[in-house]
């Protein structure tokens, strides 16, 4: 069509173009459309972009790191987006304000949520999502405004502009901002449950949330090793993977370190999907201010990453 023949024209990048085109074709986006139709891009009731277009316009900002400004100047410029969001030649791109009020109906009415939730849904659906077991870890994503000062008591400061971020120490570090919490399905390393939550919140304590409960086993670091943490894989008959954590009062046996060795190297892989995201995706900071707001990001971000593991399961 018209598109194909501008983009080869342009000489955009045929890798990148083959590779939307393979997720736009992979997906069932009738369900998105669905779930989607509650919410209105313009405040006047009738939508100026269909909600589906702003929703893949979001993928693409997560995939591309762009700020809603380069969106729609990257819109009015790569056929490949266009051809992906569903943009016709003639049609402008969406303003970039349109970006931020459609984020905000996202959240308003928790759609972001469902929409995660029907994507795995399609995974599991393909085959693609094995359930053998879980790897759950956390990370810090620093807050967007710069770090507070220290109060004159010598407590830690909060952020006037974000006071729901917090501090975390991390390797003799004070980190500011939130944690990103993950529940990744062991094989496949698709992102099968996230939380976000201010920085100070424990990693183990978010651990109910980030498994399935369908899962055969759970991986887990050291972090999560409490009575709770067990209790809870007990009561959901699911194997315990999390490391062992030795004390003072009790050093860990030969056994038991050898029995971390193998668990290290079986949960590992979470740790590289962090790696991608901070270094492919730059999600080392927080784009946004408040937790509803980079919940989304992290909703979205998920979805992006899975996709594009999808697109490589299905090479």
């Amino acid at each position: 069509g018209q598109l194909d023949l501008a983009d080869s024209l342009l000489g955009n990048n045929q890798k990148l173009n083959q590779r939307l085109d393979k997720i736009a074709r992979l997906v069932d986006w009738k369900p998105f459309e669905a779930k989607l139709s509650r919410i209105y891009s313009s405040p006047s009731g009738r939508p100026s972009h269909s909600v589906l277009l702003l929703f893949k316009c979001l993928l693409l900002q997560s995939w591309y790191n762009l700020s809603d400004y380069a969106l729609e100047e990257v819109l009015d410029d790569r056929f490949s987006f266009r051809r992906f969001v569903g943009l016709s030649v003639s049609e402008k791109a969406p303003d970039h304000s349109v970006f931020s009020r459609f984020r905000d109906q996202l959240i308003q009415h928790k759609i972001h949520e469902q929409l995660f939730n029907e994507l795995n849904r399609q995974l599991e659906s393909r085959k693609l999502i094995v359930k053998k077991g879980t790897l759950v870890d956390a990370t810090v994503i620093e807050a967007a405004p710069k770090k507070p000062h220290q109060n004159e008591d010598g407590t830690a400061g909060k952020s006037a502009v974000d006071p729901e971020a917090d501090w975390t120490k991390k390797g003799g570090k004070y980190l500011f901002g939130y944690k990103a919490h993950v529940g990744v399905d062991q094989g496949s390393e698709l992102i099968r449950r996230i939380a976000m939550t201010p920085a100070h919140v424990h990693d183990g304590e978010v651990l109910g949330q980030v498994i399935g409960g369908d899962e055969l086993w759970t991986f887990a670091d050291k972090a999560y090793d409490s009575a709770k943490n067990h209790q809870i894989l007990r009561e959901k008959n699911i194997q315990n993977g999390i490391l062992m954590k030795g004390s003072r009062k009790r050093k860990l046996s030969g056994v038991e370190k050898m029995c971390n060795r193998i668990l290290t190297k079986l949960r590992c892989p979470v740790e590289r999907i962090f790696g991608t995201l901070k270094r492919s995706y730059r999600y080392s900071r927080a784009r946004y201010l408040g937790l509803r707001k980079n919940t989304l990001q992290l909703t979205i971000m998920s979805m992006a990453y899975n996709l594009r593991r999808m697109e490589k399961l299905c090479a």
